[in-house]
């Protein structure tokens, strides 16, 4: 057997990408099933993104700015059910619920009301192991009108800031997420991904962040989430 790597010789490199990697279709090939349309139209593509706290809610430093919501006051200790309130999970769980308000919100004023962006959508990527995470709207804004839609789009987010959000809008960003981890909850695949991290020592999660996922999404209040 060769000790070094087999694509370390130019020959059996080339003979691998000649047997392994060849492309095989099955039938006809899809490119002369299909049919070329010609897109005339220009677009364009922007993203703003920011610093944030991680799974945790925790952001060690960005920008000199340091967050710390790990221990935050005033939450419950038991769930309506009697099981003890998950707290290591509570600004996750808020945030959660915040990404989908505030990306409805964008959706709404930026994309139905004034017509600026083709689509847009806001996302929040915490790190579970990082003490920080990040958040992003990304949007396509049409051509003439991307100075324009920038500036929209900060307008909203400082609007949310200043006035927060309406219980409407709380209700409908909540409860589909329920329903979501509802339907989730019978799936192995749900439960998996819950267990990563639970016995590793690497992360504060444990075996109380993934009981009564639902309940503690529900009992959720706008107060605690716009906090």
């Amino acid at each position: 057997r060769k000790k070094h790597p087999p694509w370390a010789d130019p020959a059996v490199k080339d003979k691998i990408a000649e047997d392994v990697f060849r492309v095989r279709f099955a039938g006809e090939s899809s490119t002369e099933n299909g049919i070329k349309v010609t897109d005339d139209v220009v677009r364009t593509t922007a993203m703003l993104g920011f610093p944030t706290v991680n799974r945790w809610g925790l952001l060690h430093e960005a920008g000199g700015v340091k967050i710390d919501l790990s221990e935050m006051e005033g939450l419950p200790a038991l769930l309506p059910s009697g099981r003890e309130y998950c707290r290591k999970m509570h600004v996750s769980r808020c945030l959660s619920v915040a990404n989908d308000i505030i990306s409805n919100r964008l959706f709404e004023q930026i994309r139905e009301k004034r017509g600026l962006v083709y689509g847009i959508s806001f996302s929040w990527r915490p790190y579970r192991v990082f003490p920080g995470g990040y958040a992003t709207v990304g949007f396509m804004p049409k051509p003439d009108e991307i100075d324009s839609s920038v500036a929209e789009v900060k307008e909203v987010l400082s609007t949310l800031l200043r006035d927060g959000f309406t219980e409407e809008e709380f209700a409908a960003a909540k409860t589909p997420l329920v329903t979501k981890v509802r339907e989730a909850d019978k799936k192995n695949g749900f439960w998996i991904h819950l267990m990563e991290d639970v016995t590793g020592g690497v992360t504060p999660k444990d075996l109380a962040c993934i009981q009564g996922v639902e309940e503690h999404y529900d009992v959720l209040t706008r107060e605690q989430v716009e906090e």
